[in-house]
């Protein structure tokens, strides 16, 4: 039992550490790899969500207190991990509505450049 809840944690560990470098990329690098943070993401939570699962099949055939601070503790964890979580899903919002804008912005311009070349060819006769 110890070693399933021990193999937990160095799961939730890995995954905080790689949050905590997915969310530093924001602010280092102009562009993330979106799509390498998230698949990361996934396998680590992947690995950690059958850990868990395992853990609890045989935290239901255990009995006794043992298991209580086991549990509280993996919440604790969990929910640290789904606070990073959400600061990851804001980062990642805001970074694809800012390319979003930009988008915008170089379209509007290609037209106003566009409606310029068009002015000067006509006011040229």
């Amino acid at each position: 039992m110890e070693k399933e809840f021990k193999k937990i944690q160095e799961t939730i560990n890995r995954l905080y550490d790689l949050q905590t470098d997915h969310l530093e990329a924001f602010r280092k690098k102009s562009i993330p790899d979106l799509e390498k943070q998230s698949a990361e993401r996934s396998n680590e939570m992947a690995r950690l969500i059958k850990s868990v699962n395992e853990f609890v099949k045989m935290a239901e055939n255990e009995s006794g207190t043992t298991m209580e601070p086991m549990l509280l503790s993996l919440n604790n964890k969990i929910s640290t991990l789904l606070d990073q979580n959400k600061a990851l899903e804001t980062k990642v919002h805001d970074f694809r509505n800012g390319i979003k804008i930009n988008m915008k912005k170089i379209e509007k311009g290609k037209r106003v450049s566009g409606i310029s070349r068009l002015s000067r060819l006509f006011s040229k006769d």
